[in-house]
């Protein structure tokens, strides 16, 4: 590290290193209540925590992106968790307390002014689909939002238990044994509101599914990551009840609400609330949800209808004009949603030689899809978002199975291609395009007259001639922190995320700096140097990074390995990748993805399959492609981690605790990651795409203004909105620090003790301070501020 430092201060590097540091913290105490507390023989001034609770809510997305109108397909069904931990704060110096089930206490959820789906915001439960594949759509339950559940299966309980001689018809078939309610989650938690479930030590809501590997069955999915609450799995829309008027077809861009509020409550076992100064123990967090753009493109003079037409297809004008001549109600916008999903369709059938609409019948009022019902696109394409990793999907029905590449893989590639749309910098707009767009102000959800919306009505792009990085809206641009030009340091860098600030965040269009930062865009983060860095790890602890890895190695020594030392391939191809150029590497990196090995598998003597740690010296690879039909897509080994760029420990934990979905000896996803003990990363920085501080520009133009106010419910001063602080739990001293550090080096210093609560990871804080301190001293801690500052 220090040779790497050395070299960025003779490089005159702008964002090197300083010597020193401000070791107060970024906040004052404006809110909190000064006290004297007495610590081992001293009193000090310290200030106690602002809430006697604390209740930090997140979902485990950055936005779930799904549609609403399920009558003629689902390409992902919908599903809103709602998470929480929650704590009892510690005043007057003493130690906050984890809220579980033990403490006699448990948490009430509801999404404020959201409490119903099916009807005027959504058609889900009343499409019909043949759930038990008999041939017919007329048994109970034949709906389809049983239908998408059906390969998920569980033995008796959510936490994992398999009879001992268990056999297939055991099995309890979700959507079919366990049928989903109307306006509830497939685990049955109601939209309405309820009570919270608790997953301890090895986390919860546990289902099981088959591998694409016959011998490999019951593969466990752990839906919910450990010490965390859950209402798991809800069908929330982003449209509020109280705006919610007339029937589902008077739906416009304006009724979008896709930062859907999510409130938690404090109830004792009883039943009765808990309540503080006379009112319910309340927090709320963010929900985000909201729709894929398909319809700009596939529906009126979009790209897709355009060529579509020059093509000889029809029937997606006929279904469009069905529906202006014979209901008066219906918006410009949802009759060419129902437009854009027979163009989708029609196109499949034509280009992939399926029989999607062999029924089809634009006059019927209906079920138009006839005895083929809709169409759920995972029947036949692997998706590991769904849990789906059988490809065909065995218990599908109504039309042509055949295996097909992975969803993910399959949307992408095709869009990379045919619609590849670079920025003035050769970045592709299509991410931000397709990917929901919505904001929090109704008055910015109109396409033709919001500035910063990436395309207009039509699909086209706005910013083929500027940096897509100044568009905004929805999913993740001019929203999270790393488009956030207000974010301040320190950032915590490793070298690469260093090249990623000099060479990116802090350049504009044209290659020139800015003078505010402009930030990533997504293909910097979802690109084939993630997938390469997580490839290279072989690490025996992932919080020091001590084993085989090139997080830690000088920005040299990464683009030597990455790409044999060619500096402009690094950037254009791996890390900042530009589409403008043969071969695309977005397209490359969907199309012509090789997943990674899973596990090792040898015969044992008695030729019985053995399967061995992906590390292991014996044994044959087996990737996930094998195992999965959605390979790994959206699993550990093919997303961006915190690691790529940030310094350690400001990273994620070590898998194989929530295998196959992560690997040991790996880093695992950030949203199954802990530090400081066993708090969730998401408690503290919210959940991807939402990180703190997400961007603020007023009460009518910040996208996403519910985190944003979220954030607040736990500010010291009413003001800083960045990562939650130690005041939201901790007695703290005037450095913001926690009183139990008094008497050691890191009590005069913030940012030394955030280092150290990103070292503590689980089992640490049951260690004394003196053991804690001698694990982590503090002369590490404060070497880490200073190399990371920015």
């Amino acid at each position: 590290m220090k040779k790497s430092l050395i070299g960025f201060l003779i490089a005159g590097s702008l964002f090197c290193a300083k010597a020193e540091y401000s070791k107060e913290s970024p906040f004052s105490f404006d809110l909190l209540k000064p006290v004297k507390v007495r610590i081992g023989d001293k009193t000090i001034d310290a200030y106690n925590p602002k809430n006697e609770y604390s209740i930090f809510i997140n979902y485990e997305l950055g936005m779930h992106c799904v549609g609403f109108d399920m009558s003629y397909c689902c390409v992902i069904p919908p599903y809103n968790s709602i998470q929480a931990q929650a704590f009892k704060c510690g005043s007057y110096g003493k130690l906050p307390q984890m809220i579980t089930p033990d403490d006699k206490l448990k948490l009430f959820y509801y999404v404020k002014d959201n409490s119903y789906s099916e009807g005027n915001k959504m058609r889900y439960w009343q499409i019909p689909k043949d759930v038990n594949q008999d041939g017919d759509m007329d048994d109970p339950g034949d709906n389809m939002a049983n239908y998408v559940w059906t390969h998920l299966f569980i033995y008796k309980d959510l936490e994992g238990s398999i009879p001992e001689n268990w056999t297939e018809k055991d099995r309890l078939r979700i959507g079919r044994e366990i049928q989903v309610p109307i306006d509830a989650g497939p685990s049955g938690k109601p939209l309405a509101g309820g009570f919270m479930e608790f997953a301890g030590r090895k986390g919860g809501n546990i289902v099981f599914t088959d591998s694409m590997i016959p011998e490999v069955k019951n593969v466990p999915l752990t839906l919910t990551a450990s010490y965390v609450w859950d209402a798991l799995g809800l069908p929330l829309t982003a449209f509020n009840d109280s705006k919610r008027k007339g029937t589902i077809r008077t739906i416009t861009n304006k009724d979008f609400q896709p930062y859907q509020v999510s409130v938690v409550e404090l109830y004792r076992e009883d039943g009765r609330p808990v309540k503080k100064n006379g009112k319910i123990v309340s927090f709320f967090g963010t929900n985000p949800v909201d729709i894929p753009n398909c319809y700009t493109c596939h529906s009126g003079e979009g790209i897709a209808a355009r060529l579509s037409r020059d093509k000889g297809l029809k029937l997606f004008d006929k279904e469009y004009n069905y529906w202006k001549k014979n209901y008066p109600d219906i918006s410009e916008f949802m009759a060419r949603q129902a437009q854009a999903s027979i163009n989708i369709l029609e196109l499949h059938d034509k280009n992939y030689k399926t029989d999607f609409l062999r029924e089809y019948n634009p006059d019927a009022p209906t079920n138009r899809l006839g005895s083929v019902g809709t169409v759920f696109c995972a029947d036949c394409h692997g998706d590991n978002i769904s849990g789906v990793l059988q490809s065909p999907r065995k218990t599908a029905t109504g039309y042509k199975l055949k295996k097909a590449k992975p969803l993910t893989e399959a949307i992408h590639s095709k869009h990379a291609l045919a619609v590849p749309m670079p920025d003035k910098a050769g970045r592709t707009q299509n991410c931000q395009a397709c990917h929901p767009t919505h904001w929090q102000s109704e008055e910015m959800n109109d396409f033709s007259t919001n500035p910063f919306q990436i395309i207009d009505e039509e699909g086209n792009p706005r910013f083929s001639d500027s940096d897509q990085r100044l568009s905004g809206g929805g999913c993740y641009l001019r929203r999270d922190a790393h488009s956030n030009p207000y974010v301040k340091p320190p950032f915590f860098l490793n070298e690469i995320g260093k090249w990623y600030l000099e060479n990116v965040s802090t350049r504009d269009e044209n290659g020139n700096k800015t003078n505010k930062i402009r930030g990533l865009t997504c293909t910097n983060c979802h690109n084939l140097l993630a997938q390469k860095l997580y490839e290279y790890d072989l690490l025996d602890d992932v919080v020091k990074q001590e084993g085989k890895t090139l997080r830690n190695k000088t920005i040299k020594e990464v683009i030597q390995e990455i790409a044999k030392g060619d500096t402009k391939k690094f950037k254009d191809f791996y890390a900042d990748p530009k589409i403008n150029q043969k071969p695309n590497p977005v397209y490359l990196y969907y199309a012509k993805h090789k997943s990674a090995v899973l596990v090792k598998a040898k015969k044992d003597e008695k030729g019985n399959l053995e399967l061995l740690p992906w590390y292991s010296q014996e044994g044959k690879a087996v990737r996930y492609e094998k195992a999965s039909a959605g390979k790994d897509w959206w699993l550990s080994p093919s997303e961006p981690h915190c690691a790529d760029c940030h310094t350690a420990p400001f990273v994620e934990s070590e898998g194989g605790k929530y295998f196959p979905i992560d690997q040991p000896k790996k880093y695992s996803l950030y949203r199954y990651s802990k530090a400081h003990g066993v708090i969730a990363c998401q408690s503290c920085h919210e959940s991807p795409h939402s990180l703190y501080p997400v961007r603020y520009e007023g009460e009518e133009r910040t996208v996403d203004l519910t985190t944003h106010r979220q954030a607040l419910q736990f500010s010291p001063d009413g003001k800083y909105t960045g990562p939650v602080t130690c005041s939201a739990c901790h007695t703290v001293n005037k450095y913001g620090v926690p009183v139990q550090l008094t008497g050691t080096e890191y009590e005069n210093d913030y940012w030394a003790s955030v280092v150290l609560i990103h070292f503590m990871r689980e089992g640490d804080q049951k260690l004394s301070i003196q053991e804690l301190i001698r694990k982590y001293p503090y002369e590490k801690s404060k070497e880490i501020v200073k190399k990371g500052w920015k």
